[in-house]
């Protein structure tokens, strides 16, 4: 960026004053009219009827972990930011653009003089006037969605602008805009962002990471499921709370609550969805597919069996392989019909 430009960017506000001085810390009055949560509020940052606000990140304190009732972007100038999310530090240098959902909570860690961002504040309602413009099934597209869903999942997406003129040029815009050495109009501003998403949505190159954070309910259902998935042979009770970390007990209890099942059930039905998968897909002998599946008792294994399919195994791979043989015979003679 021009000299004068990162000349006007640098210069220290009232609120880093204040720090400077020996407040030390951000004032989350500024922020926020809530006393609990620290949810920066777009009422305090931008005007009535606003759906874009440009404001530059306050530097020479900790930011606070928040969240957003709306969705931020935050753009590199100069220096460095690292931000904080679920723990994970994610550091932006110049040029990187980092782009949180409404629902993601996060801190900043401190800043120096020359670490320079600014913050593209969107509300919701900007969104819903650009998602028909942006690719479908693509990661922002994604984005947008999850975005606008009143229950959605925390979301962030990390860019770099380095090396692509286009992007570099807007966002320099929109650091002319925000310093005042340029004053546009609300159209403009909201059709430069429309085409920083279009660019980013696009450019595939750009995107450096997207993720989504799950609650840690929905990470421990997904740890329990991707072990019986991948262990269901040998898989017991007591190895999955030993990797987990957790004791026995208190696992079955949160198994039954985030599955519905106990762990023995949700066992079997890995065991036997194999199992049908085996039966469907391969000429096994029956016993070799009981054994492959993780059961010795074969006793067990078909009175189960019985009881799920209301058939023994050898019916069901024959009844099987009829509809399939009866469906390709269907299939030729309609073939030979048309032709």
């Amino acid at each position: 960026m021009r000299e004068e430009l990162m000349a006007r960017l640098s210069q220290i506000n009232d609120e880093e004053k204040r720090i400077l001085e020996g407040e030390q810390k951000v004032n989350k009055r500024l922020y926020t009219v809530f006393t609990k949560e620290f949810i920066v509020n777009s009422h305090r940052l931008m005007q009535d009827g606003e759906q874009i606000a440009l404001r530059r990140h306050t530097r020479f304190a900790d930011f606070p972990a928040h969240g957003h009732n709306y969705v931020e972007m935050t753009y590199v100038c100069s220096g460095e930011i690292t931000h904080v999310i679920k723990h994970r530090e994610i550091k932006l240098r110049a040029g990187d653009v980092l782009l949180f959902n409404r629902h993601t909570q996060h801190s900043v860690r401190k800043t120096g003089e020359g670490d320079i961002a600014i913050n593209i504040m969107l509300a919701t309602e900007y969104f819903h006037s650009i998602a028909s413009v942006l690719t479908p099934s693509t990661p922002l597209s994604s984005f947008v969605a999850e975005n606008m869903r009143s229950n959605g999942e925390p979301e962030y997406m990390l860019f770099s602008t380095e090396g692509v003129p286009p992007l570099e040029n807007l966002f320099e815009n929109l650091c002319y805009a925000m310093v005042g050495y340029d004053i546009i109009s609300v159209d403009i501003l909201k059709t430069t962002v429309a085409l920083i998403l279009r660019y980013l949505n696009e450019l595939s190159d750009c995107m450096i990471v997207a993720a989504r954070h799950r609650s840690d309910a929905e990470l421990l259902q997904s740890r329990i499921e991707d072990y019986l998935r991948t262990e269901f042979r040998t898989a017991t009770l007591g190895e999955l709370a030993e990797k987990l970390g957790l004791s026995v007990p208190y696992l079955s209890k949160r198994v039954r609550e985030l599955c519905g099942m106990t762990f023995s059930q949700l066992l079997q039905e890995e065991r036997f969805r194999e199992a049908i998968r085996l039966l469907d897909t391969t000429d096994l002998p029956i016993g070799d597919i009981i054994i492959a599946v993780g059961y010795e008792n074969t006793s067990f294994f078909h009175n189960q069996f019985r009881a799920r399919y209301h058939c023994s195994p050898f019916r069901w791979r024959r009844n099987r392989r009829m509809d399939g043989a009866d469906s390709f015979a269907q299939n030729k003679n309609t073939q030979i019909t048309n032709e």
